[in-house]
């Protein structure tokens, strides 16, 4: 998965995605915020990717552009109409659930989805960054708490099986569409158990997890004298060693005060 910051303003995301397609990556996706989308769809399709994940917190204007500071809702809708036109297989929207912004607005973003055909996923917001901590009493909404609002407009949701590759989400199907919900719960009901979940930074260093800011440092290693085996066995070695068994969001917030997404990616 390719994820920023935002991966579509880097000027060789699509040699890098070639380059995944070349060493045998089979599934390649990408986490977009969808502004960039309208003009390398087609492109990124022709590359290799097969998943898109597009950030869509609201469909309407003004809170779209309070929440994303600036953002153009125009401009990621006629993306997200690329990215379909451009037949990428599998399409899912993230929404992060923000009670002040668009708790109101689920059932509308659940009709757009099934409109299209795609997939989304409501995510909990998280106490990252100490602007997100601040905001965690204020907007955080639960999973739990959307599915009811969603389930008063659709009716109830049937559980889906959960593939073993498919991350944290629990998934429900809507009835008499192709369309997907789920919810991915990193507060209310956390997957730390089965995370399988590393993240690579631009500086060369693997992160373990999302709630603290260690890891290992993997550009010392790969542009030093090892040999793909040794890098192979550092990451498999600090994986099973460091990787904590859960992350610290509840118990001790200050630990994820100095986490940006923008740096280890979504």
């Amino acid at each position: 998965r390719f994820t920023g910051g935002e991966p579509l303003i880097h000027p060789k995301i699509l040699s890098l995605v070639g380059s995944a397609r070349r060493h045998g990556v089979g599934k390649i996706s990408i986490s977009t915020n969808g502004l960039l989308l309208g003009r390398r769809a087609a492109a990124l399709r022709q590359m290799g990717v097969n998943n898109l994940n597009i950030s869509l917190d609201s469909l309407d204007p003004e809170v779209f552009a309070r929440v994303t500071r600036g953002g153009d809702l125009r401009r990621v809708l006629e993306g997200i109409e690329a990215a379909i036109l451009a037949e990428i297989p599998r399409i899912k929207l993230n929404v992060v659930l923000l009670r002040q912004n668009n708790g109101n607005g689920l059932p509308a973003l659940v009709e757009y989805a099934m409109r299209r055909g795609i997939d989304i996923r409501f995510i909990e917001t998280m106490p990252l960054g100490e602007a997100g901590a601040a905001a965690q009493e204020v907007q955080f909404l639960s999973a739990a708490e959307a599915q009811q609002v969603i389930e008063r407009q659709f009716g109830p949701l049937q559980p889906v099986t959960r593939p073993v590759d498919n991350g944290p989400a629990h998934l429900y199907q809507l009835p008499a569409v192709r369309s997907q919900v789920g919810f991915i719960t990193p507060i209310s009901n956390d997957f730390c158990a089965t995370c399988n979940r590393v993240r690579l930074t631009a500086t060369g260093r693997l992160v373990y997890c999302l709630g603290q800011d260690s890891g290992l440092a993997l550009l010392p290693l790969i542009r030093g004298s090892n040999s793909d085996g040794q890098i192979a066995e550092a990451i498999t070695q600090g994986i099973w060693r460091d990787k904590p068994e859960r992350h610290q969001f509840v118990n001790d917030p200050s630990r994820s005060a100095t986490v940006f997404m923008m740096r280890l990616g979504g």
